[in-house]
């Protein structure tokens, strides 16, 4: 059994897909298998994996969140390696976080990356956290963990409760909050992967993004604040309760301006209502809001 399982999942990315899987297969560290599940492309996604050693998974449709949780699920390996379909590793990547994983004992290790752009812009992420840097320092108040940099060990992710089924989008990033409590995260200050960023991309989805960020933080993660932060000293625990309620306010202020940009000014000044009484104490808020309203 191998040590690391590399986990792909992948809808209709037929195009980037084998770039993807060549970088993985040709890592200088070698104890690894790969999973791709195939979350229901209707082009040649699964025929394309099936040309590389790996396992392919075929699966109805079912969105990020439940194929996270799949192969999660599927994975022999004592480590878990994401890699979306349309991202490249460096080939030292695996060997020097592997090592990281060993001789910290971290539950999870993530990189820094270069965002490329489809117009040939190559843009440096350096991310920057203290020594000291708790693991909620990595995902609040924003998630600064890319999922195609990260090795995590299987058998935590399982008895944290895994991915969430029912988020499409910011998957990864409940992930790693159902993680860090008493796990330790580590970042790898070295650029390891090219990430590419597409006007298709989730990222960039525009109200929906927001939508989902709003229902993780509201539906999945505030709830639980008490469970998650309860080892935390309670100054502690508090803040980041505090900018994550924030959070969650700006996400309804920002699917406002999206609503206003399709002209729907009767939902964006509800959404403008609902942010405020989320997170009163935000100028940007409050700002976004009075502007909807002399328009």
């Amino acid at each position: 059994m191998a040590r690391v399982t590399v986990c792909l999942s992948v809808f209709n990315g037929a195009d980037t897909l084998a770039d993807s899987l060549a970088s993985v297969f040709a890592q200088t560290y070698r104890d690894f298998n790969v999973l791709v599940l195939d979350d229901g492309s209707t082009d040649n996604s699964a025929e394309v994996a099936r040309r590389f050693n790996c396992r392919v998974l075929e699966i109805p449709n079912g969105g990020r969140g439940a194929a996270l949780r799949r192969m999660v699920e599927e994975a022999d390996g004592e480590f878990i390696a994401l890699i979306d379909h349309d991202d490249v590793w460096l080939p030292e990547k695996l060997a020097k976080q592997v090592e990281q994983l060993d001789r910290t004992g971290a539950s999870l290790v993530h990189a820094d990356c270069w965002y490329e752009h489809s117009d040939g812009r190559a843009i440096d992420r350096d991310l920057r956290l203290p020594p000291n840097a708790c693991s909620f320092d990595h995902i609040i108040p924003g998630n600064e963990i890319i999922a195609s940099s990260t090795v995590f060990r299987r058998d935590q992710m399982i008895a944290a409760g895994n991915f969430a089924s029912d988020t499409l989008r910011c998957c990864d990033w409940y992930g790693w909050f159902v993680l860090a409590p008493r796990h330790k995260f580590d970042h790898l200050p070295e650029k390891l992967v090219r990430y590419k960023v597409l006007t298709t991309s989730l990222a960039n989805a525009g109200y929906r993004f927001f939508e989902a960020q709003h229902y993780l933080l509201s539906e999945k993660i505030l709830p639980r604040a008490h469970e998650l932060f309860g080892d935390l000293p309670p100054r502690q625990a508090r803040r980041y309760k505090g900018i994550l309620i924030q959070k969650s306010g700006i996400a309804l202020s920002s699917m406002a301006r999206a609503m206003e940009q399709k002209g729907d000014k009767r939902a964006a000044r509800a959404l403008h209502r609902r942010a405020i009484r989320t997170a009163p104490g935000v100028l940007r808020v409050w700002t976004r809001a009075l502007r909807s309203l002399a328009s």
